[in-house]
């Protein structure tokens, strides 16, 4: 039996641009949490999925509060070849992993 071990697709600051993290051939990724940070102070949209396949979670911050978070839990499947991409309107700080399984 295989070990599997949590992965880290990808982690981002505010200061920079947000990475994207494609599947490498002869695995696929389960997507299993998103966590999104925003300093506050303006109204920011952000949405995550996956390229040329569908956006599963989006979210909003208001104007009025400081230090918002947003999560996402669940299981999503990105197949080879396949990007991770997340979008937002303002700065944000993230992070998202899950597990990357190899194919058989």
């Amino acid at each position: 039996m295989a070990n599997v071990y949590s992965t880290r697709f990808l982690a981002w600051a505010a200061s920079e641009l947000v990475p994207v993290y494609t599947v490498p051939t002869g695995y696929v990724a389960v997507i299993r949490d998103l966590d999104v940070y925003s300093f506050g102070g303006e109204m920011t949209n952000w949405k995550f999925g996956l390229n040329g396949v569908c956006w599963f979670a989006a979210g909003q911050f208001t104007i009025e509060a400081l230090a918002q978070t947003g999560q996402w839990r669940g299981r999503q499947v990105a197949m080879p070849g396949e990007e991770l991409l997340f979008e937002s309107d303002g700065p944000t700080d993230g992070i998202c992993s899950g597990y990357l399984l190899g194919l058989p």
